[in-house]
């Protein structure tokens, strides 16, 4: 009848539309980071978003952990590690801003699609191009938020990226409102 036939042509219709998540996967593919463009200068963005990060992560304790292996201020000039603050646990991402483009090659070796070392995690690391880019951009985005309200352990960490101030924790700019 006609009527089994509308409603198998709308269930059939309904089987083709793709899940969110594979559209947010189409709309997300300008993030995804191609290593050998960046080792050859072809890509020379520098903000990361660093994902599947251990919950029990503090801010400090990635900060020295990417530090140790060669990855902490003076190659870098933004870090934050977003916190939530009802549970006190770390949202599994952090973003970070390199100074010199070419320093990322050597940092996705070490991390990419590794297994965190501390806390025995099964969580393997995931590294994206954050959508800000820049450390200019990502002082943009935090300049006025709630955040900068926060205690100091909650706020990104700002770096000097040249000149005798290379690698020295600077103060967040405060914004204009």
């Amino acid at each position: 009848s006609s009527l089994s036939s509308i409603y198998r042509h709308n269930n059939n219709s309904n089987n083709n539309r793709r899940p969110a998540q594979a559209a947010d996967e189409k709309d997300n593919r300008h993030l995804t980071l191609d290593i050998d463009a960046v080792d050859a200068g072809r890509d020379t963005r520098t903000s990361l978003m660093v994902r599947n990060i251990p919950n029990k992560y503090t801010q400090q304790m990635l900060l020295s952990e990417f530090t140790d292996n060669g990855h902490g201020p003076g190659k870098i000039d933004f870090f934050y590690l977003p916190i939530d603050f009802k549970n006190k646990c770390n949202r599994g991402y952090a973003f970070i801003n390199f100074v010199d483009f070419r320093d990322i090659v050597s940092f996705h070796r070490q991390y990419f699609g590794q297994h965190w070392r501390v806390f025995n995690s099964d969580k393997i690391c995931d590294i994206t191009y954050a959508r800000i880019q820049g450390k200019a951009g990502m002082l943009k985005r935090f300049e006025n938020s709630a955040l900068m309200e926060k205690d100091e352990e909650y706020k990104p960490l700002v770096f000097g990226s040249h000149g005798p101030d290379k690698g020295k924790r600077l103060s967040f700019p405060v914004g204009r409102t």
